[in-house]
């Protein structure tokens, strides 16, 4: 079985049953195994022939979509969330034609087909309720965009066996992947909108941060910064005098190290943080 450790579930709702005509997104994204970010919006659909809508089924009106903003609109906070995660869908067959309506019809992309996408319903052979009621997964609203999609990659990670379901809240048991450390590219880690961050009540928040070192419980440093980066941190490759944070693994390199003392020496505050220090603050 697949396992994906940081993707993004997506689950979509429509107006009326053509799939052009999409009134609702849910985004959920997950890294290293935990959820990280959240995002719902109506959408003003693209209008259709059809006089019957769905509004009986997820609650969304005319008067709500019509001061709704296109999927034209979202496509740049959309796109800067699932950056080039995959999508978890559950019915992938349904959000990906839906998804791939908005994009000929608003050429968010010039090529569509290079979003991937990931069926739970086709894995697990079940309705999101029965799926959610396999792994004691708390349901919010069914045909609510954003609970949906909570609920889709909640299953993801329980069918993952173990990655854990919860967000920062409880704890961190980050998958183990066997290889080396990998530096990121700075160019995969640009900042997050301060409205896209849920929690803001941790050092990292519009602190710039750098991370040295290689950590056992992140082997891929690069998953390790796009979850500080969720949580607000500008991550840098150097330390500089704007350093606010460095984060130390075992192995950091030792000119590093110099760096900071160095900078400390002269006046400048800059935190060092420790692995069992960091996943302290990340649970």
């Amino acid at each position: 079985m697949l396992k994906l450790h940081s993707f993004t579930a997506l689950d979509f709702e429509t107006f009326t049953a053509e799939r052009s005509s999409a009134c609702a997104i849910g985004l959920v994204k997950v890294v290293a195994g935990h959820i990280v970010q959240k995002f719902y919006s109506m959408i003003n659909p693209i209008p259709d022939h059809r006089d019957k809508d769905n509004s009986a089924v997820n609650g969304i009106t005319r008067e709500m979509v019509a001061v709704a903003p296109t999927f034209q609109e979202l496509w740049p906070t959309i796109k800067k969330i699932i950056g080039n995660d995959v999508l978890v869908c559950h019915n992938a067959e349904f959000d990906s034609s839906v998804w791939d309506e908005q994009m000929n019809r608003y050429c968010c992309v010039t090529d569509p087909s290079k979003f991937r996408f990931f069926c739970t319903y086709q894995m697990t052979g079940l309705s999101l309720e029965d799926a959610c009621a396999k792994h004691n997964i708390e349901m919010g609203c069914h045909h609510d965009a954003l609970d949906d999609a909570l609920a889709c990659a909640k299953i993801m990670l329980a069918e993952n066996g173990s990655m854990q379901t919860s967000t920062f809240k409880g704890g961190i048991t980050a998958a183990r992947a066997q290889m080396k450390a990998k530096k990121y590219e700075r160019n995969t880690l640009d900042a997050i909108d301060d409205s896209l961050i849920e929690n803001k009540d941790t050092p990292f928040f519009h602190a710039r941060t750098v991370i040295t070192g290689i950590f056992s419980a992140y082997p891929n440093r690069d998953e390790l910064g796009k979850i500080l980066q969720a949580l607000g941190a500008d991550i840098n490759t150097s330390i500089s005098r704007k350093t606010n944070i460095v984060i130390v693994g075992s192995g950091a390199g030792p000119s590093k190290l110099r760096k900071i003392e160095e900078l400390r020496t002269d006046g400048f505050d800059i935190r060092v943080i420790y692995e069992p220090e960091l996943l302290s603050i990340l649970s």
